[in-house]
């Protein structure tokens, strides 16, 4: 028997992802994005993500609305929305500009060398570590780019930090497009010997690695070409890991 792609009655009280709100559809969106389960060029249909939220047309259209500012979603006249796909010039100014503004919470921290604040980074990079060992690797790079989004927040400056947050996150679209797997293994490279710079106070050091780290990732891309991008939305919202 030919299986139901359809999101329409798969959901259910039991299984639906718990949803009141425009910002908790935002949340449950933004993550799906940043994670890759909706990758770049996904049409996002309302009347499927209303199903699969139990919530109404306006309330997934206040989400999607918010997605689009930040240019997480893109939306076509008489198409609807889609999950955005960047092009190759785009990810070049997206790195462009996390070196710029990371290198700057990164001095931040490093200046401070603030215990509790490197406590809080440690225990980001031990859970990492123990996702990766126990093959949860896409939760793994949730918070391996989560790191980078907690440094930030840690610098005290939170536009900054909200700038990284959504640079973050269009990373992972890019690197969906361009490179998934190569690209994804950097993101956890250097992030020990980062902090161990960061707890030392040895801001030049720490700089100068983020700075690397982050270009890293830009040049294990190849963005002379895409990926074809094959999609279903079919369980995205289920319950549970992979």
């Amino acid at each position: 028997m030919k299986q139901n792609k359809r999101l329409v009655g798969v959901m259910n009280d039991r299984n639906r992802p718990k949803v009141e709100d425009a910002d908790e559809a935002y949340t449950h969106l933004f993550a799906a994005i940043v994670d890759q389960r909706l990758p770049p060029g996904t049409k996002l249909t309302e009347l499927a993500l209303m199903e699969a939220f139990g919530v109404g047309r306006r309330t997934i259209g206040t989400a999607l609305q918010r997605l689009t500012w930040e240019k997480l979603v893109v939306f076509f006249p008489k198409r609807g929305a889609f999950v955005a796909a960047p092009d190759a010039v785009e990810a070049v100014e997206v790195f462009a500009a996390r070196v710029a503004i990371e290198s700057g919470t990164t001095e931040a921290v490093a200046r401070a060398s603030d215990p509790a604040a490197i406590a809080r980074l440690r225990d980001n990079i031990e859970q990492e570590h123990k996702l990766r060992q126990q093959g949860y690797i896409r939760e793994a790079i949730h918070l391996s780019g989560g790191f980078h989004v907690l440094m930030a927040e840690l610098s005290g400056n939170r536009i900054l930090a909200e700038q990284v947050r959504l640079l973050v996150a269009r990373t992972s679209l890019i690197v969906h497009l361009f490179d998934n797997q190569v690209g994804l293994a950097g993101w956890h490279d250097h992030h020990d010997d980062l902090l161990d710079h960061c707890a030392s106070g040895e801001v030049e050091k720490a700089v100068s690695l983020m700075r690397e780290h982050i270009i890293e990732i830009q040049d294990g891309l190849a963005l002379d070409r895409r990926r074809p991008v094959a999609f279903d939305m079919f369980g995205v919202f289920g319950t549970g890991r992979n």
